[in-house]
């Protein structure tokens, strides 16, 4: 398997909501080192994210500054990966990508359905909402002029497992595709038909992955692929769609003990979907730069 030559341009996100999630925020500082020496990025971007008391203030202000990268990254010819952060970085990440591609698809691993609203959230978390946002079900938190939102759709939710009772009502009242992905159904089906031939964004929570492998999470939900089957089938993704970006989020590294022996497999994960096994091998480069 071989990385292909278009450039890659690492953005880090640790975008939070909530104090409680500190952890999260932590997780680029810890993996970018690791995703940068398989991914080789022409540019790591750091995206500020500065709380002090107003959490939500502050991711809405970073997702917004992440979507201007994503816009000046793609327009640059690069493809993104970013490193969340909560799973509300894809707020900021898929509404730069719609304004380069508009007819982007959104492949959303995760699993949870992200698909409550204010009408059916039993926890005001707004990490558990932001799918929903981003397929026009505005959260106002996370609202900055000129957001864009997806289609439902051009959107696969893939391998959530743990949906909370009005959000699954929402999902079927969606047109949202449900894509299983277990144990029993590890070639994700119907996910490669989805994504054929379309420009792809891929959103990864850790947590679809099976928690007695990936166990630093903060909402593990029992079954899951495996790490394996998980990158196969985004390895499958990268030969039959035209990958823009991806962005992986949902670890904790407070939670991984000792010497954090899930970075490697975290690395392997992110960068799994921006190789093919038709592609060639990218010229060395210089170490990348990193900005602010």
């Amino acid at each position: 398997m071989r990385a292909v030559s278009t450039p890659v341009h690492l953005l880090e996100a640790g975008i939070i909501t909530e104090q409680r999630w500190l952890g999260m925020a932590e997780a680029p500082g810890v993996l970018a080192s690791e995703i940068a020496a398989l991914a080789r990025p022409a540019k790591r971007v750091r995206i500020p994210f500065l709380p002090r008391d107003r959490y939500l203030t502050a991711a809405r202000e970073s997702c917004r500054t992440l979507a201007d990268a994503v816009v000046a990254s793609l327009q640059d010819g690069a493809r993104c990966l970013v490193v969340g952060g909560e799973c509300t970085i894809v707020a900021g990440a898929i509404s730069g990508a719609l304004t380069v591609e508009p007819d982007v698809a959104l492949a959303y691993f995760d699993a949870h359905g992200d698909f409550n609203t204010l009408a059916t959230t039993p926890s005001h978390f707004v990490g558990g909402m932001c799918l929903a946002h981003v397929c026009g079900k505005k959260l106002a938190p996370l609202l900055w002029p000129g957001a864009r939102t997806i289609a439902e759709d051009r959107v696969a939710l893939v391998g959530a497992r743990d949906l909370d009772p009005g959000e699954a009502g929402n999902l079927v009242a969606s047109k949202v595709r449900q894509v299983p992905f277990d144990p029993e159904r590890s070639d994700a089906p119907g996910l490669l038909a989805f994504a054929r031939k379309r420009p792809l964004w891929v959103h990864i929570d850790v947590d679809i992955v099976d928690p007695a492998e990936i166990p630093a999470v903060d909402y593990p939900a029992a079954g899951g692929p495996s790490v394996r089957a998980l990158c196969d089938v985004l390895t499958a993704l990268a030969n039959v769609a035209k990958v823009r970006g991806v962005e992986i989020c949902g670890y904790d590294p407070r939670k991984d003990v000792g010497p954090r022996p899930l970075v490697p497999s975290l690395a392997r994960i992110a960068v799994a979907a921006l190789r093919s096994s038709q592609g060639a091998t990218p010229p060395s480069t210089p170490d990348a730069l990193l900005t602010r």
